[in-house]
């Protein structure tokens, strides 16, 4: 009888371990999809910048080429909006304990995930298409 009340408080604290350690990976997961994002702001905010001035200052470019640089800079002001709201958005795991259980925490951040994700995708997208219009443009500064 004992052995078998053991071997339940056993199964129990391994399940209880179990969650804590998908809260603890999940929340890794997030961190490093942030910390590979997240650099990528300051050339966000250097292209956006430049396909402004661009817009601006050079009369030799089309109307097809202005709207296309408008367009691009809204892009990356999204993209790079997106990164700034999720960061001020995220709770993390930690700060959850006391108000939520290990379900909706997994829950909660397997949700963040996908959006951080998305925003990924979406930060990668954008610089990919802009880099192409820096390019195609000689745009320097």
């Amino acid at each position: 009888m004992m052995h078998a009340r053991l071997l339940v408080l056993f199964l129990v604290l391994n399940l209880l371990s179990c969650k804590n350690n998908d809260v603890e990976v999940l929340h890794n997961q997030i961190m490093d999809i942030h910390d590979e994002v997240m650099p990528k702001t300051g050339e966000i905010a250097y292209l956006y910048l430049a396909f402004r001035k661009k817009v601006e200052t050079d009369s030799t470019i089309s109307s097809y080429q202005k709207l296309e640089l408008l367009k691009q800079a809204d892009d990356l002001e999204k993209a790079e909006d997106e990164m700034m709201v999720w960061m001020n958005d995220y709770i993390p795991p930690h700060k959850m304990k006391s108000s939520k259980n290990e379900n909706e925490i997994i829950d909660y951040l397997q949700d963040q995930k996908k959006i951080i994700s998305n925003i990924k995708v979406h930060t990668n997208a954008s610089l990919a298409s802009g880099k192409k219009w820096k390019e195609m443009l000689s745009i320097n500064n």
